[in-house]
């Protein structure tokens, strides 16, 4: 089974002020915690989907291909990211600024997919549902064609009975950084 990855990684930071994505967490850039969480021995296509430079260049010296994009919409984003995803049987949608996340989780999650691979796979905690997500390669040109402003929760929306939920290890990791506040509690939480 072949799998692929895609970070999304193109939000404008909007709440956070600046580009959260290169923001210091314990001396590295957040983008830095959600590359390395995801064992690369899984997956065959990686991808980082970015609107910002420094991102993708930070992206190439970890070997991790970036997209350097303009776009705006979520949708096109995600259109971007499926379009280099072809051929695989299912892609994991991971949040750049989802820098808790374990590899133990992702692996489980993968498991989970090869078990039902025509599922949608989502990192949960009891039942709150979050990213990252797997979708199966049959869901692929839905992504493609999401309308302006929606992302993969309305595919999710529209398929409910296709989600099956993996348990994650910790709740922190279903944090994300959307404020300064935010990731300065997320550095509480890093692994020591």
């Amino acid at each position: 089974m072949k799998l692929g990855c895609v970070w999304m990684a193109s939000g404008q930071g909007k709440r956070f002020g600046s580009n959260k994505l290169m923001a210091d967490l314990s001396g590295q850039p957040v983008i830095a915690y959600a590359l390395k969480a995801v064992p690369p021995e899984l997956f065959v296509r990686k991808l980082v989907v970015t609107r910002w430079h420094t991102v993708a260049e930070f992206c190439q010296t970890q070997g991790i291909p970036a997209l350097l994009h303009d776009r705006v919409d979520r949708n096109e984003v995600i259109a971007l990211g499926v379009a280099r995803m072809q051929g695989m049987d299912g892609c994991l949608f991971f949040q750049g600024d989802q820098p808790l996340c374990y590899g133990d989780s992702i692996r489980n999650l993968v498991e989970n997919f090869k078990e039902q691979p025509n599922k949608i796979h989502r990192l949960s905690w009891n039942e709150t549902q979050a990213s990252p997500v797997i979708f199966p390669a049959h869901l692929f040109d839905a992504l493609e064609h999401l309308s302006a402003k929606q992302g993969g929760g309305t595919i999710i929306a529209q398929n409910p009975h296709l989600v099956q939920l993996t348990q994650a290890l910790f709740p922190w990791e279903l944090w994300d950084v959307d404020t300064p506040q935010a990731l300065q509690e997320i550095s509480r939480y890093l692994p020591k």
